[in-house]
Parts: C-alpha cells; structure tokens; sequence
C-alpha cells in the first residue's frame, strides 16, 4: 500500500456499524468539527441491527424493518459505505477495500476503530452449517420465520403421525441468553397457532434446547436459572442438559453419547469466529479477538483502536476480559471516541472502565427473569422491565414507536402467519449425513442432484426387510449421484446410502437442469455414468452368480511394494512409481490405516506446489487423494468388479473393514475376470458333459 498523503481534513475510520461501532460515530460527530474531520463507517449492510431482538423477529412479534436502524438516516454527518473492507496496513496507516465495480482500492486515515465484530460458525459441529439456521442478521430470522410456518403448513396436511411430530419438533443447540430467547420464542409462536390450524394437537409439538452445562443461563444467577427452567419446562419446552451435539443431519441432531434428537427445524446458537480482515492483521490476539492496551489502542499503534466482539479488552473495574455483550460495546463505543479526541488533543488517554448494570432474558410466555443492580426479578414483571429497557435502547425514536405498538398489537392481535415460500428447486446447497444414513430411498420422487465433496457413499438396490439389498457401487470425493431419474423424469431408481460420514453440494431440479443443458462436459459426462451404471448382469445373470461364488479374500495380492506414510517426501513417491510401474500407490498412517493414494496425475500436483514455493518441502500428504475408494475383504467380488468399472481402476486396494481400514493388499480386474471365465467355462463344460451322457 501506498503511504498517507496529505488530506485538508483529517480522517477517521470506523470499521463496523454495530453497537460499538455506531456509539463510536455518534460520539464523535457530537464533539468533532465536520470542516476538521471527516468520520467513514464501512458496514457490509446499509443498516444497524439490534440484535436483541432477533428472535422476536423469527417469532413474528416484530417486523424485521423495525429492527434494523438505516445507518444514513442513524448518523447524520458520516460517511456511510457498505463496501467489504478486505484488509488493514497498519504500518502505513490505510485500508483496502472493494469497490462498487470489485475493484480493490484504498482509502488512508489518521486514526482508525476496528469494531468489525464477528460472524457466526455452525460448521464446529458437523452438518451444522448445512442443516441448522443461524440467528446473526435480519436475513436469518426471516429464514427462520418462513421455515417455521412452513412445518405448520406441512404438519397440517401430513397424514402420517410420526412425520407430522417430525415437521412440529424444533431443536436449539444452546442455552444461554440467545438459545433461551429464541426457543421460548418459537414455542409461543408455535402453540399460540396451533388454534388456527384444525389438525394440530398440543401432544404433536416439540421444542428442545440442548445445553451442554448443569443449567441454562450460566450467566445468571441460579436461583434465576432455576426459575427459568421450571417456567419453560411448563410452557413445554424441553430441556436436555449435559448434552453436546456432535453432528447435525437432515432428520436432527447426534448427541456426544450417540443418542438422536429428530427434529425438522435446528437452530444454533453457539459457535462464532473472527472476520477474515481480522485473522489477517499480524498483531497479538486471545482467542482470536484482538488484544488492547487499557485505553483500546493496539500496542504499538496509537492510531490504531479495536472495541467490541473483535477485541479483547481489559476492563479496568475488575481486571478481567470485557463480555461480547451489548451494553459493554456500546460504552467501549463511547469512549474509544472521548481516547481518539484526547489523542487528538495531546490529552492522556484513559483505561476502560465499566461496571455491568445487570442482565435480561425473555423465556417465552410473558416471562423474563431480569438482574439489575443486585435486584433480581422474575416472571411478567420482568417481562415487561425487559421490553421497556430494550425499547429505550432502540437507537432511533421511530424504531422505539413502531416497536411499542407492535408489542401492544402483540397483547391483543394473534401473530401473523403469512410468510413469502421461496422457490425450493431453484437452489444450491449442502448435506451432511452419518454413517449410515440414507440420502433417499428407491422410489423415492426425484428432486435434486449431489455432488460428494467428503467420504463415501453406496448405490443399494432392493430391502433388507423383505427379499435382500445389494450393494451396486461405492462412490467416492468428486462423484455424483441422482442424475438418472433427474434427466429420465423417474422415481429413484436405487437407494444411497452413507458409506462414512458424507459432506454432499446439492443441485435442485431447475438449477442442475439449466446447468447441464449448456455445460457441454457435464453433459457428456451424466451421458457416460449413465451408460456406466446401467447393470451389466442384468442379461448376464449366470456371470454374476458365478463372481458371489468366488470370496474376495481368494483374491487379495499383497503389494508389490510398500505403502507410503504422509510425511514421506514425494520424491519416493516418484521413485516406487517409476521402479514398479504403479497405477498408484497407497497411504497408510501410523496405524497401517488407509489414508490416502498417490496416481501419476497427482505427481504434477508437486510441481504445482514447488513452483509456487521453492523452499517448501513437499510431502505426500500434499499431493495425496484422501478417501480413497477401497472395498473391505468381507465384502463381494462382483461389488469390487462393480467399483473398478465405475471409477476405471485396473487395482483396487482392500481392507480389513469399513471402521477399521488397514491395509491387507488388493485385487485386479484380470484376476477377477480370469477366474470367473474359468469357472464359467468349466460350468459350461459341466453342463455339456452331463447332457452328453444322458444322450
């Protein structure tokens, strides 16, 4: 970047239009001459939103304009932009940002406020970022809304029992004060309905929080806790403590313990991280936030300031990390803007300092437990402190009108239950399923189409309760699946099956059909997997009896030559490639697990990589395709005939078992040809035998 050149007016960044970063410009437009300074907020939305209120929103208690304040017409005297700011130069004092056209350019300042926040990460948990709804933006919360009156649709007309609890059960992961929020929120919403709707029963709605501590509301006081959970667990909200989810499916969340919870709506309300723009800032950070001097300046750098949830501040009342709550950002807000005007000055600048005024939560039914300067209060009471404190925190006195009569229409009013239902084919998405699971089913109606990006899959034909399934092909990183009823207009003509724990991108019907009628070698290639999965026993009946007659085990070679380790230099890679002429070469870990294989097309991936670094050493764990597909040895011989067709190997490597993959050596397709021709012959030469004698 450029140096900083002379300006006529000095200028001050805010990074952020947030509690703290929206206190901060007030601030300073209050106490700053415009014709001195000029104050830029970059904001990626055009407004501020009050995040306490969120759940109301998804809730349909208030509407989602009235929660989100225009930062133009909240900042009078600021120039606001919702250009993505993509990194800071400290050093030179500028920022880079995109333009309106994507362009990057940069903008230099005198002092700039970093209060950028952070952003929510469902994907700690797998499948949570695919199958859980988050509660950070204006954006979420009407997702959320138009999902839930769409299970109160679907469970209205739903003539089976078990899917229409399924459609009315909700899931959130997460008890503190957003998770509490939000559940208490649905669960009036969703009962408070259910008089609407003529098939709906109290026994069929389920609403869950799952909390991994003793109680809900760590950050309350116990007895509050307490009551909070007795009056949610009257108003039927369920209540699963010690419990930590590990995955999130289509169908519900897995515990830790391995217990199920289905549910068609998840939401998730834990899980956050840093912004890109402040992981790349070379600076000391804990936790990821970055770390202040008691003043709020980055060390070093006393024209450069960090507040709120991106900063980890020292509050100087009790020597401890300022909380990611609200009212901590916006008197960080305040008063980064009284150090900024004091450094202006060539004043001292001062520590921040704050003593909490206490805290509030809403738990549904006209309840609130509240905790304000040592008085606690529980119940409607609370209920209504709650919403008086929150409706004098609006930032502007239009949104604090329309809010009031909202919530008094709300007293009176049942909700409303409109909701916009989007185009559900026209979409790109993501799935992840356990181990296990089934994707669809056969006869299922087609509507989508997957792409594998992680672990595997099975193509299974037939029941295992009525004549026995069979396992067609295995499927593996990089292959699709359901394009045959997609393009023929069938039901599923096979069932497929989670072979591990599978992560899939998901194309509905209008979008795959758009992209394969223009995309030339999508096209050629849904024309080749069709013609390479139509099944080839299918006029060949005796040659498949034959392959289930021959064990796998029979046919298991050893390697010619020994696996490699991730950490090995790819020159040996090279090496045992080249001396024994190998189609590829297999990975094991420490365990002697199958990890990973080495082609001769991934030999080019380590030129790649040394052309773009000269001092890098390349290993094998660099070039290596993970998950490869390899069969176990308790598994059929026309199943591993199956594979190789479908991926086009000569070799496929074979394991002691699915869980517990360590190599045992492999089997080639002229192995499996050459004995299932022998054995044909010699059945043929049976049968002509026997027939000569008889005659």
């Amino acid at each position: 970047m450029k140096p900083v050149q002379e300006r006529s007016r000095k200028r001050i960044l805010i990074l952020g239009g947030g509690f703290a970063g929206v206190k901060c410009a007030r601030t300073l437009t209050k106490h700053l001459s415009t014709s001195e300074y000029e104050i830029v907020l970059f904001n990626r939305e055009n407004h501020m939103v009050f995040h306490p209120l969120l759940a109301e929103v998804a809730s349909a208690a208030v509407q989602p304009k009235d929660v989100a304040a225009p930062l133009r017409q909240l900042l009078r005297g600021v120039k606001c932009r919702t250009e993505d700011v993509l990194s800071i130069d400290i050093a030179n004092k500028a920022v880079e940002y995109e333009g309106y056209d994507g362009k990057r350019r940069q903008m230099e300042y005198d002092h700039v406020v970093i209060s950028c926040g952070n952003t929510a990460n469902l994907a700690l948990v797998p499948g949570m970022d695919d199958h859980a709804y988050a509660l950070k933006t204006v954006g979420d919360a009407l997702a959320l809304q138009a999902h839930i009156m769409e299970m109160l649709e679907k469970a209205e007309v739903c003539e089976d029992e078990v899917m229409k609890h399924f459609y009315l059960s909700f899931i959130v992961v997460g008890g503190g004060f957003s998770g509490v929020e939000v559940a208490g929120e649905i669960n009036d919403l969703v009962r408070k309905s259910r008089k609407f709707f003529s098939t709906i029963e109290e026994k069929d709605i389920t609403v869950t929080i799952v909390h991994s501590g003793d109680h809900i509301l760590p950050e309350v006081n116990l007895s509050l806790r307490t009551f909070a959970e007795r009056k949610m667990k009257e108003a039927g909200v369920s209540i699963v403590l010690h419990a930590m989810a590990a995955a999130a499916t289509p169908d519900g969340v897995i515990l830790k313990d391995g217990t199920i919870l289905e549910a068609a709506t998840i939401v998730c309300t834990i899980g956050t991280t840093t912004l890109p723009v402040i992981n790349r800032i070379d600076l000391p950070k804990e936790r990821g936030r970055l770390r202040t001097e008691a003043d709020m300046s980055l060390p070093g750098y006393p024209h450069t300031w960090a507040i709120g949830d991106c900063a980890a501040v020292v509050n100087a009342e009790d020597g401890k990390l300022c909380p990611p709550v609200a009212q901590f950002a916006e008197r960080q807000g305040t008063q980064v803007a009284l150090n900024i005007i004091r450094r202006l000055k060539g004043e001292p600048t001062k520590p921040f300092s704050y003593k909490m005024m206490g805290s509030m939560c809403s738990i549904g039914g006209r309840n609130a437990i509240a905790e304000m300067a040592g008085l606690r209060v529980s119940g409607l009471p609370a209920w209504f402190v709650w919403r008086g404190v929150y409706l004098l925190k609006l930032p502007s006195i239009s949104q604090q009108v329309k809010v009031g009569v909202e919530w008094m229409c709300d007293l009176v009013f049942p909700r409303t239950l409109a909701h916009m239902k989007a185009d559900r084919s026209r979409r790109v998405g993501r799935a992840y399923h356990p181990t296990g699971d089934y994707i669809f089913h056969e006869g299922d109606p087609a509507t989508d189409f997957y792409v594998i990006q992680q672990g595997q899959v099975e193509v299974v034909k037939g029941n295992i309760a009525h004549d026995g399934e069979e396992i067609l092909a295995i499927l593996g990183p990089g292959d699709f699946f359901g394009e045959g009823a997609l393009l023929d207009s069938g039901a599923r003509s096979a069932s497929i099956r989670a072979r591990s724990n599978v992560e899939v991108t998901v194309l509905g019907r209008n979008v795959f059909t758009q992209i394969s009628s223009c995309l030339a070698p999508l096209r050629d290639a849904l024309a080749k997997a069709m013609k390479r999965r139509t099944n080839i026993w299918k006029n060949l009946p005796e040659a498949k009896e034959i392959l289930e007659t021959i064990p796998l085990s029979c046919l298991i070679e050893p390697m010619s030559h020994p696996p490699l380790k991730p950490t090995d230099a790819v020159e040996t890679a090279i090496e045992l490639i080249n001396i024994h002429k190998l189609d590829f070469i297999c990975v094991v870990n420490e365990n002697n697990l199958l990890v990973g294989i080495v082609s001769r097309s991934d030999l080019f991936r380590a030129i790649e990589l040394a052309v773009q670094d000269r001092s890098l050493r390349v290993c094998v764990r660099d070039i290596m395709v993970p998950e490869p597909i390899f069969i176990s040895e308790g598994e059929t011989t026309s199943l591993a005939l199956a594979c190789m067709r479908e991926h086009g190997l000569k070799k496929l490597p074979v394991v002691e078992s699915r869980d517990y993959p360590i190599l045992k050596g492999a089997v080639r397709v002229e192995n499996i040809l050459d004995n299932m021709v022998k054995l044909w012959l010699a059945g043929e030469l049976l049968v002509a035998t026997q027939t000569s004698s008889k005659s």
